[in-house]
């Protein structure tokens, strides 16, 4: 391949410039895939912006996550909630994008979301954004609050607006977390933690629910038919060609009262799964955690 052909095949890959890709390759002693992940770490073209609105008015209070391609000047993620529980309102701008957007799906999933409001706002909001955002030269948080705002006129909206810089490698790379997984019982207005109704399967050869531990891997369906639960379950693996299936899922904690039982099942950080089921019913286990060692080995 020659220098040319490096050189043109770098650009497409990443969508950087020439004198990027030069950059890059000097960088990396003309190792092409080294090159590439040396584009992903020094061009910062990804900006969010995490933008809290609030109707004084109407009472009505919203959260919009926007992020953007400066380069092609693009909208890579759109996500918005509006609601009338003025708790929405103290999810703070701070936090990383993913946590602010993750309290989005949380926010649109709890009483108060205004589902059918949020619908009609959302297309033509992100289809405005966009067509303004090829009209503007320098795309700035005073622009996107220009914008939103003359986008609601002539209502009354405070807005707060809080960016945040990426590279490329950063935006594809999930931030960290150093989440206590075994804490299921969050504060209600904890926007980042979601909460799923879902269905334990049964099994007439299986384990007696009042005896399910901690710990416990059973098997599971998500039965939740709330606005966005249908993206979340494809997330974690529980759909399967438009259909919902089973997902094996770790028990994290089980209530009970008389035997009425209620279990909670861990799917990924902070995304639990209720089930309520009778103590009389068998369900399918998986594996169970505590298992004597023999018994794994001589089954019968």
């Amino acid at each position: 391949m020659t220098e040319k052909e490096y050189f043109q095949l770098l650009m497409e890959e990443t969508g950087c410039k020439r004198s990027e890709a030069e950059l890059a390759l000097s960088l990396s002693n003309n190792n092409f895939e080294k090159a590439i992940k040396a584009i992903g770490f020094i061009l910062k073209f990804i900006t969010t912006f995490k933008i809290k609105v609030l109707f004084p008015q109407k009472n009505i209070y919203g959260l919009i996550h926007i992020a953007i391609n400066m380069k092609m000047s693009e909208i890579v993620r759109f996500s918005i909630t509006f609601s009338r529980n003025p708790a929405i309102y103290e999810i703070t701008t701070n936090m990383d994008w993913f946590s602010y957007e993750k309290a989005i799906f949380s926010a649109r999933l709890n009483s108060g979301a205004m589902e059918i409001y949020t619908k009609e706002i959302e297309e033509n909001l992100k289809v405005y954004i966009q067509k303004v955002l090829k009209e503007i030269i320098n795309i700035s948080s005073e622009e996107i609050f220009s914008i939103i705002k003359n986008f609601f006129y002539p209502s009354e909206v405070s807005i707060e607006i809080k960016n945040e810089e990426l590279s490329l490698t950063q935006f594809k790379k999930l931030p960290d977390y150093n989440l206590n997984q075994n804490s299921i019982s969050s504060p209600y207005y904890n926007l980042g933690f979601i909460k799923l109704d879902v269905k334990i399967l049964e099994d007439n050869n299986g384990k007696f629910v009042k005896k399910i531990a901690e710990g416990d891997t059973v098997l599971s369906i998500i039965t939740d038919e709330r606005d966005l639960t249908h993206y979340i379950a494809h997330l974690i693996g529980g759909i399967e060609d438009g259909n919902s299936c089973p997902l094996p899922a770790i028990v994290k904690k089980v209530t009970y009262k008389n035997n009425d039982f209620k279990i909670y099942l861990n799917y990924a950080p902070s995304i639990v799964g209720l089930a309520k089921i009778k103590g009389n019913i068998k369900i399918k286990v998986l594996e169970s955690k505590h298992q004597f060692w023999w018994k794994k080995i001589l089954p019968w």
